[in-house]
């Protein structure tokens, strides 16, 4: 068959998501179970999520160094009979953390499973966070943390964070690397201890999912461990005024990096689908508002992107870019003009077509394939929300007027209410 390559392939329009519900098992220590069954090929993909980021923990390296030791050892097993078990048997497994859970994340062959599950199982009840492996971990982070340290961009992000929520709060950033000498291994295990128990996490599994499968998960993490400890929430922790302008000084680099930004609805929000597709406009993909003036015209920046970002308590809208230094005051004022414009004119139909494609055609990626739905179905989750999100999501991208975002921008993108961090050099 000869292709006519003059004449382009059809377009199809996306009406909605064909959403696949996950099957819901309770297990016998009441832990949740949620099996998303898809795909052919004999790969299994579990996903434990626990209650255990930063919200919950006394200091984000706490929170940080529990996942990362998981790894290090169990009463039965050293750190390098772990490593090649899961070599032995080509599987993967990873642990992090991050701001309102903490996440580990296995992936295996399904004739595997019989010879692994109970090996994820122990490292999970009893990891035992030898003194040795706690020391090495500790140097190796606070060196990466020192090189970090000098990077504008993570200078000016973490800035950025501490400025809108202040120090001690949950969401803002570890700060010094000097705390990585004053951190006990005593504090770490005693998060693990306190949140990775049976009664505070949920397991997702995805791909080749039968009921041998459910079968051995279930007999693998029925039963209860931990006990359950008072947990120290934040939700009236007070934040501070955030200054409008702040500079970080960090001589001798050779650019500057910005953070602008604000606290911003999470998305929770009525408002959200359609500050999705506002904030894509401004500056949430390459031929964004923001890269065409400021990267293709001006030539200020390699990249620069605005995206509003959600977490479980509280949502902020962050626009960065790392710019030529001479260039930087000059940024900042052709953001504020793409700003005004989005608060005075209306977008064209032009303008806006292309980026309802754009952003409905990522929503597909989302459910692209077994793995995706089900770390798409997880999050929707945590974030109290479930497949209906989706469907307002796409409702709002292909309904929302020009008006209706020329409100939006009016009500959210002012440019008097932002928050501006630089780092580098004046």
């Amino acid at each position: 068959m000869t292709l006519n390559r003059h004449n382009p392939p059809p377009i199809f329009g996306v009406d909605g998501v064909e959403y696949i519900e996950p099957g819901r098992y309770l297990l016998n220590n009441g832990v949740e179970l949620f099996a998303m069954k898809s795909g052919d090929q004999e790969v299994v993909k579990i996903d434990f999520s626990f209650k255990a980021g930063s919200w919950y923990a006394k200091s984000r390296l706490d929170c940080s160094m529990a996942a990362l030791m998981l790894q290090e050892g169990t009463t039965n097993r050293k750190a390098i009979e772990i490593a090649n078990t899961f070599d032995f048997y080509g599987a993967q497994f990873s642990s992090s953390s991050s701001y309102d859970y903490n996440y580990i994340s296995f992936l295996s062959l399904k004739k595997y499973l019989p010879h692994l599950l109970p090996l994820v199982s122990e490292i999970i009840r009893d990891s035992s966070f030898p003194e040795e492996e706690f020391e090495i971990l500790r140097q190796k982070r606070k060196q990466r943390a020192i090189v970090d340290a000098g990077r504008v961009g993570l200078m000016a992000q973490r800035g950025f964070l501490l400025n809108l929520f202040g120090n001690g709060h949950p969401y803002s950033p570890a700060g010094s690397p000097d705390l990585y000498d004053h951190i006990s291994l005593a504090d770490v295990k005693s998060h693990y201890t306190n949140f990775y128990r049976s009664d505070n996490f949920s397991i997702t599994a995805s791909g080749f999912i039968d009921d041998e499968v459910v079968k051995l998960i279930t007999e693998n993490f029925s039963s209860s461990w931990g006990k359950a400890t008072p947990k120290e929430e934040f939700n009236n922790h007070k934040l501070p005024v955030a200054d409008k302008v702040l500079f970080i000084e960090k001589e001798g680099a050779n650019q500057n990096a910005l953070a602008m930004g604000k606290l911003f609805p999470t998305q929770n929000h009525p408002d959200f689908p359609a500050i999705k597709l506002l904030c894509t406009i401004f500056g949430g993909y390459f031929g964004s508002r923001l890269m065409s003036n400021i990267r293709e015209e001006k030539g200020y920046t390699y990249s620069i992107q605005a995206s509003p970002i959600s977490f479980l308590h509280n949502g902020v809208f962050l626009v960065f870019a790392e710019v030529k230094t001479e260039k930087t005051e000059e940024t900042i004022k052709e953001i504020f003009v793409e700003m005004e414009k989005l608060n005075a004119e209306l977008i064209t139909e032009k303008e806006l077509i292309p980026i309802q494609n754009y952003l409905l055609g990522r929503i597909l990626e989302d459910f692209d394939g077994p793995f995706a739905r089900a770390h798409t179905f997880s999050s929707l989750r945590e974030a109290n929300l479930d497949f209906k999100y989706y469907d307002q999501l796409i409702d709002a991208i292909k309904s929302t007027t020009p008006y209706q975002l020329r409100e939006i921008a009016q009500k959210y993108l002012n440019p008097l209410t932002m928050s501006t961090i630089v780092a580098g050099t004046k």
